[in-house]
């Protein structure tokens, strides 16, 4: 498990490097008591030396001053790597791009900004983690603005800044969810799993795509849809369903899988099986 460094909470600068090491010293009990839960890593938009705890004194800075107690710098040798979206994960950055992803608070002096960070915890459904540098960032619960092709949402984002976040239920429940994944296989026989062609057109192409798919335990329904793409997985969503291209033609004739994936995690998961087993 890894959690999201919320790069915004950078911005509100410590007046100095003391101020700065109290911040970091809830920072790095957070992270601490992360690793007590089972996260391996605080994945982040900036390296250490980019980002600016005050004026002149960076994270960076902040892990070789020996001023700063060895047990709070040792929380954090190791626990941040690049890049936010890692390098393999091709679903969730086609994700990324396909939409903007803000985050805005009035009350704190927060204008509409973009947020690397919270978009990735909401992508990868995982915990965001913050400085305590603006009352914005001390809620265990922050709303991002989705974008996509002129229409906007706004979602939800777990987030913790102290670790006394993660004797909260709510956060507790969420890190339970992040934990191995228990894929459910549906009790619906193959041959009573159903397939609805709505257009005249691959009928034959998708009949038989419909004829692999349906033989995995994680697959329920199947649907034609409008055609175009040329990946076998061409879209995932959180309430299980993947649009899913058969590629053995250019014209890309499309189906929408629904399956027993309950959240984006699950459906992903789901979405590399039937890739490996049937593209």
């Amino acid at each position: 498990m890894e959690l999201m460094y919320n790069e915004l909470s950078i911005d509100a600068h410590s007046a100095d490097r003391f101020a700065a090491n109290s911040k970091m010293q809830l920072f790095s009990e957070t992270v601490a008591e992360a690793r007590q839960k089972g996260f391996r890593n605080v994945r982040s938009h900036h390296a250490s030396h980019q980002i600016q705890l005050s004026a002149d004194y960076t994270l960076y800075d902040w892990l070789n001053n020996k001023d700063v107690p060895e047990i709070l710098r040792n929380n954090m040798y190791g626990m941040l790597v690049l890049p936010f979206i890692k390098d393999e994960d091709e679903e969730v950055a086609a994700h990324y791009v396909a939409s903007d992803y803000y985050f805005e608070d009035a009350p704190n002096g927060i204008t509409k900004i973009s947020c690397a960070g919270l978009a990735a915890a909401y992508l990868y459904e995982t915990l965001s983690v913050s400085l305590q540098s603006s009352p914005a960032w001390t809620k265990n619960l922050l709303d991002i603005t989705v974008e996509t092709n002129g229409t906007s949402s706004t979602e939800k984002v777990n987030n913790v800044f102290s670790k006394a976040c993660f004797d909260l239920p709510a956060i507790s429940n969420a890190v339970e969810n992040l934990g191995e994944l228990d894929l459910q296989e549906t009790a619906i026989a193959v041959k009573d799993k159903q397939i609805h062609l709505t257009s005249h057109h691959g009928q034959q192409e998708l009949k038989a795509l419909w004829k692999k798919l349906k033989n995995s335990p994680y697959v329920t329904e199947g649907l034609s849809i409008e055609w175009g793409g040329k990946r076998f997985i061409r879209k995932t969503y959180a309430n299980g369903q993947i649009e899913i291209v058969d590629t053995s033609t250019d014209e890309g004739y499309a189906l929408l899988i629904t399956t027993t994936g309950r959240n984006l995690r699950e459906t992903d998961a789901i979405a590399e099986i039937l890739k490996e087993r049937y593209s």
